[in-house]
């Protein structure tokens, strides 16, 4: 069941969106965790993808609940997946929260293995973080996907 889902309702996009773009908290205040990614050579096949390659790109594979970012710019920034975990796909409460890091330098890709809720929805947003400044440096997209 590798469905990648490409729509949802406006609102929820946009308050997804802006729940995350508008949170001053860095990325150790996350509710469910922060999370330094390891090095991999890149996603699964079966992922879906959305960002930046020259900033920040993020990726998914509900094949194995696991969470793809890649860092593309020689920069102070770590390129960061914001992503929440819903029960189901039409669900207005987040279930879970949290981030995925990529400070391993440009041109690299980290993955975080999650354990996600079966026939879920995972919405998440490609951006980086400079911890050094401590504040957020870019967003560069969102999507949703399903779970399987």
């Amino acid at each position: 069941m590798n469905r990648i889902r490409t729509t949802m309702t406006a609102g929820a996009a946009l308050a997804g969106a802006l729940a995350i773009a508008l949170s001053g908290a860095s990325p150790a205040a996350a509710a469910d965790s922060f999370q330094q990614g390891a090095k991999v050579s890149g996603p699964s096949s079966g992922a879906g993808c959305v960002g930046s390659i020259d900033k920040a790109k993020v990726c998914f594979d509900p094949s194995g609940d696991k969470i793809y970012v890649y860092d593309g710019d020689a920069d102070s920034a770590s390129a960061v997946s914001d992503w929440e975990n819903y029960k189901h796909w039409n669900d207005s409460g987040i279930y879970r929260s949290g981030q995925c890091v990529n400070s391993e330098g440009a041109g690299t890709w980290v993955v975080c293995n999650k354990d996600f809720y079966e026939e879920g929805l995972v919405f998440m947003v490609a951006r980086t973080y400079d911890r050094s400044a401590g504040k957020w440096t870019g967003s560069y997209g969102y999507q949703s996907f399903y779970t399987s």
